[in-house]
């Protein structure tokens, strides 16, 4: 996603259910903004279109300041993407621009993973992306860093009851 969200990842950065932020939209209700597009799967706002009302929004119902637990939708998406950049990573011959396509489809969930609380669960995933943070750095470069995360996928998974 990177920088656009639908109702999913607007429910996932309010710790909000998707169905309440489905009815606030349907309703126009609580100032939500009008989305930026509609495709076939739903609405999609741009990231500066629906982080302010976000935030104005969390700060009026109480929720400023607590950032919830990594939601499943993001452990699966973050460990995927590490998972897949790493086979990349081993294959031969090496292909750089798949290579960094992969990479920046991890840097795209790095916002999101920011997000996360200061748990063990948010910290691993701070800890999985970080290989990607520098976008300068061509992913072929990062073979070591990224085959040395694996272990992080793992310990995601332990600390995931919902796993």
């Amino acid at each position: 996603m990177g920088d656009f969200y639908g109702i999913a990842e607007i429910a996932d950065a309010m710790g909000l259910s998707r169905q309440l932020v489905a009815v606030w939209r349907k309703r126009r209700s609580h100032g939500i903004p009008e989305p930026d597009a509609e495709l076939a799967s739903g609405p999609i706002w741009r990231r500066e279109t629906v982080e302010p009302w976000i935030e104005r929004t969390r700060g009026r119902l109480g929720l400023a300041g607590t950032r919830e637990s990594a939601s499943r939708s993001l452990r699966l998406r973050t460990c995927r993407r590490v998972l897949r950049l790493a086979a990349l990573m081993l294959e031969e011959p090496q292909r750089p621009r798949v290579l960094n396509e992969a990479a920046d489809q991890l840097r795209d969930l790095i916002h999101e993973v920011d997000q996360a609380a200061d748990d063990v669960v948010g910290a691993l995933l701070r800890e999985l992306v970080e290989p990607v943070r520098d976008p300068d750095v061509p992913a072929e470069l990062l073979r070591v860093p990224v085959i040395e995360s694996l272990p992080l996928v793992t310990a995601v998974a332990r600390n995931s009851p919902d796993w």
